[in-house]
């Protein structure tokens, strides 16, 4: 079985960016569990646990949204954290999406899935990218956080053109996760008229 995930790939611009935000709130920051700016991603969808005869079938659906789902843009400004700053897990950038185009392709993709037997989330989709876990001394950790006044001052690290969807595959060991591209599919070009 494949434990595999649907996201968008970073610019090398965008990776420098988060890589020296990292470097910079490493300084500020207690210890904590940071992301490899190489695995930074844009998630899309978590497909969980996948049958490797199931992959074609997956990547023909995704190339049916590629036709009908335009490229389009979106900004990595901001960082926050999960679930709050009294107690985080998660410290993530974020993502505005002003044009609704991100929403609509998430939309369409679980559209699409459903049928395929991927049960569609619950919650809304909250588009970020993890920058690190806290797995302990998180009142800390949140304490140093609203000290640094990152959160306040939203960092703008880029605009991130979206023209392709990659179906990864996600293999854990003791270091962290390991993301294997399995295929991409291209959205359609790019309309700035729409």
């Amino acid at each position: 079985m494949i434990r595999a995930f649907l996201a968008i790939e970073l610019s090398s611009s965008i990776r420098e960016k988060i890589s020296s935000l990292q470097q910079e709130l490493k300084k500020t920051l207690p210890p904590i569990n940071w992301v490899r700016p190489e695995s930074i991603h844009l998630t899309l969808k978590f497909l969980g646990y996948v049958e490797p005869s199931r992959i074609s079938q997956l990547l023909l659906a995704l190339e049916r949204i590629g036709t009908t789902q335009h490229g389009f843009s979106i900004e990595v400004q901001g960082v926050g954290v999960f679930p709050h700053v009294k107690h985080p897990r998660i410290l993530w950038v974020g993502v505005t999406d002003k044009t609704h185009a991100l929403q609509e392709l998430v939309l369409e993709i679980e559209a699409t899935l459903e049928p395929l037997g991927f049960t569609p989330e619950e919650k809304p989709y909250h588009p970020h990218l993890t920058l690190a876990r806290i797995k302990r001394d998180n009142t800390r950790v949140g304490a140093a956080l609203l000290e640094s006044g990152v959160l306040e001052r939203e960092p703008h690290l880029g605009i991130l053109t979206v023209d392709r969807l990659t179906l990864f595959q996600s293999d854990l060991d003791s270091t962290g996760a390991t993301y294997t591209p399995l295929g991409a599919v291209l959205l359609a070009p790019h309309n700035p008229g729409l």
